[in-house]
């Protein structure tokens, strides 16, 4: 079974009216979240850092969870991040991606997307009350203390 990450990274930094969101440009000319496989031996967390730093050439944190879907030969992870440097996403294309970009939602929707489900994924993270804190995945063979967490709040 294949271990996908996706996450979705409002700007937070960045002032006006409408909130923008990281949106990678594909190398075949579509559009669609930083995502990608997890690497064997790999852990989600790590991997989803690894795979917006690869196709956005950003850094990012994670705030939590935002959701798991599978079919029968595949699991995905989906994590709300944030921009950990400010700095401009990535703007030469190379093996990963062309560019990346903020974008409104407006501006998404316009866009020719690999899947429509870019947008649906913005407008869960929008409505997400609480996301399950990353605390809560522990990855194999890690042994971690148990501790009560309250769950993660975005801005």
């Amino acid at each position: 079974m294949s271990h996908i990450v996706l996450v979705v990274v409002p700007d937070h930094a960045g002032g006006g009216a409408e909130r923008r969101y990281l949106i990678v440009e594909e190398r075949d000319g579509t559009f669609f979240l930083p995502a990608g496989r997890v690497e064997p031996n790999e852990n989600l967390m790590a991997a989803a850092v690894r795979e917006t730093a690869e196709e956005a050439g950003l850094l990012i944190g994670l705030q939590g969870i935002l959701g798991i879907d599978h079919e029968p030969h595949r699991m995905r992870f989906c994590f709300v991040g944030y921009a950990a440097v400010d700095m401009p996403p990535k703007s030469r294309p190379d093996r990963h991606s062309r560019a990346a970009h903020w974008l409104t939602k407006a501006e998404i929707a316009r866009m020719p997307l690999r899947h429509p489900e870019v947008l649906d994924w913005i407008e869960r993270a929008e409505r997400a009350t609480a996301l399950l804190p990353c605390a809560a995945y522990q990855p194999h063979g890690l042994s971690v203390p148990s501790v009560s967490l309250p769950l993660a709040q975005h801005p």
